[in-house]
């Protein structure tokens, strides 16, 4: 009999740990300094729980990228072992809250706050209030208000 409540208790774990394998929910905390997130799981089919505070998915190759996730926004939290403490927590996909800004196959497009780069066939398309750039000690300044450049030596062909 005990031999049974133990492969019965092991089952148990077992369907526990792989119904945590991968969870959708969504940021309800965010710390960038840490990389860090809680995220908000269950709520119409399970109970709603707050997970512990989790490593967020970035890029981190060569190119690196620091893009911190948004309470709210939408995430996938993966364990390969269904234990949270060595869950990760994704990007998901798109939601009423937080929608494409873009339903074109055949342009990139990112934005954040009033800003807004639109990548498409041969061209790059940056909107902007202001826009800066620094190299060195000179300066190329464009708002609506019009062009201010610092140099030390320029040329207009």
């Amino acid at each position: 009999m005990k031999a049974i409540i133990e492969i019965a208790a092991r089952i148990a774990d077992l369907e526990r740990r792989m119904n945590s394998m991968v969870r959708h929910g969504t940021v309800a905390e965010v710390d960038p300094a840490k990389g860090a997130v809680r995220v908000q799981i269950g709520g119409t089919d399970d109970k709603p729980f707050l997970s512990p505070w989790l490593p967020y998915g970035q890029v981190a190759g060569a190119l690196k990228v620091h893009s911190p996730p948004s309470v709210g926004q939408q995430m996938t939290v993966m364990s390969p072992t269904g234990d949270f403490r060595q869950a990760v927590a994704m990007p998901m996909t798109w939601s009423d809250k937080n929608a494409s800004p873009s339903k074109k196959g055949d342009e990139n497009v990112l934005t954040f706050g009033d800003a807004k780069i639109e990548l498409r066939g041969g061209e790059i398309i940056v909107t902007v209030p202001r826009f800066l750039i620094k190299c060195g000690g000179t300066t190329f300044e464009l708002t609506g208000n019009g062009i201010h450049a610092v140099a030390s030596d320029y040329q207009f062909d």
